[in-house]
C-alpha cells in the first residue's frame, strides 16, 4: 500500500473512532461538558502532520458533525477550518510549550468554540441556554476544564498510534 494512502486511512479511521466515542451519551448534563474527543483528535493530527491534514478533512468531517450533532450546516465545518487554521499556522510556537501552556491554549481553543456553537441563528429551540445564561457560560467553563485536562493523556495516546502506525 501506499505510504500516504496508509497514513491518511490511519488517521481518518482514528477521526472515525473519536465521533463514534463522542456519539456515547450520558446524562443531559455530564453531555454537555463532556470532553469534544474528536474536536481534540483533530487538533492533535493538525499539530503533530500539518502536511497530511488539509482543508478536505475540515469540510468533510465538518458535515458528518453537522448531520450527527444536528446543528447549523456549515457550523461544524467554520469550527474545523479554525482549528486547522490555528493548529498549522502556529504548530511551530505550539509543539515545544510545556504542558500546562497548551492546556491553557486549548482551553481558550475549547472556550470560544463552546461559544460558537451557542449562536442559534434561527433561535429554534427556545428552551435551549444562550450566551446571556449564566448557566451556559458555567457549562462552558467546564467544558475548556475537561478538554484542557484531557489533551495531555490524548496526546499521548495519539503520539504512540502515530509513532507505531503512521511512518512519516
Amino acid at each position: 500500500m501506499n505510504k500516504d494512502l496508509k497514513s491518511y486511512s490511519l488517521i481518518t479511521i482514528s477521526l472515525i473512532f473519536f465521533i463514534l466515542l463522542d456519539l456515547v451519551s450520558f446524562s443531559q448534563t455530564a453531555d454537555q461538558i463532556k470532553p469534544a474527543l474528536f474536536l481534540l483528535s483533530f487538533t492533535y493530527w493538525n499539530i503533530a502532520l500539518p502536511e497530511r491534514m488539509n482543508l478536505f478533512y475540515a469540510f468533510i468531517f465538518g458535515f458528518l458533525m453537522d448531520f450527527i450533532q444536528g446543528t447549523v450546516l456549515g457550523l461544524y465545518p467554520l469550527i474545523l477550518v479554525f482549528i486547522a487554521y490555528l493548529s498549522q499556522r502556529y504548530f511551530y510556537q505550539f509543539r515545544p510549550l510545556k504542558f500546562i501552556q497548551q492546556a491553557l491554549v486549548i482551553f481558550l481553543i475549547f472556550l470560544v468554540i463552546r461559544f460558537l456553537i451557542a449562536v442559534d441563528l434561527n433561535d429554534s429551540n427556545p428552551n435551549s441556554l444562550t450566551l446571556a445564561d449564566k448557566e451556559y457560560v458555567l457549562i462552558s467553563l467546564a467544558f475548556a476544564v475537561l478538554n484542557a485536562l484531557i489533551w495531555s493523556p490524548l496526546m499521548y495516546v495519539h503520539r504512540i498510534y502515530r509513532r507505531k502506525w503512521i511512518k512519516t
